[in-house]
């Protein structure tokens, strides 16, 4: 279980960006109160993903069969994937 909460990181901090922002424009539509909370909740979740890919390219030090490197490798892919999602749809709180 603890295994895919580590190869699914990426995805959820994506997920509850989105539905944040999501809600956050559907509460203040276009307010200065949402372009602020959105660039909080996306700095928010950049700083998610930065920790846990700091923190799964600290794995790699220990001993693992390559199954477990490979789901390292996936879950790495998947915070990557993340932090640029998470950017690009914070952008246009910064850009407006």
């Amino acid at each position: 279980m603890r295994a895919w909460a580590w190869m699914l990181g990426g995805m959820i901090v994506w997920a509850v960006h989105f539905f944040a922002v999501y809600i956050v424009a559907s509460v203040f539509l276009t307010t200065d109160i949402a372009r602020i909370l959105t660039v909080m909740m996306t700095l928010a979740c950049l700083a998610a993903d930065g920790w846990l890919i700091a923190r799964l390219r600290q794995a790699r030090a220990g001993t693992q069969d390559s199954f477990s490197d490979w789901m390292r490798w996936i879950a790495l892919g998947g915070a990557g994937l993340s932090l640029v999602a998470v950017l690009w749809q914070g952008l246009p709180a910064l850009l407006v």
